[in-house]
């Protein structure tokens, strides 16, 4: 099934990250989400490799958008892009 969102657990979920490549696992008992599939929300900013510069991703996802911060790594800081469907986690 095409989601923008997987269920890994019954608090975990995952999203595939069009900047990095990877997915990021977000736990709802520690971010709020706004219990959208199609345009979640999860708050606060989610930040992946916080100590290694060379493969930092940092976003907010809002409303089914990823907003980019300037201190990812990727081309597609700076930017917000739609949260991809993804078939697989």
């Amino acid at each position: 099934m095409s989601a923008r969102i997987h269920e890994m657990g019954p608090s975990l979920w995952v999203f595939h990250c069009p900047g990095c490549g990877y997915g990021h696992h977000i736990d709802v008992r520690r971010w709020t989400w706004n219990g959208s599939h199609d345009r979640p929300t999860f708050m606060p900013s989610i930040l992946v490799n916080q100590h290694d510069p060379a493969s930092r991703c940092h976003s907010y996802v809002k409303d089914g958008q990823i907003q980019f911060l300037s201190d990812c790594h990727h081309a597609l800081k700076g930017q917000t892009v739609a949260l991809p469907v993804w078939d697989g986690a």
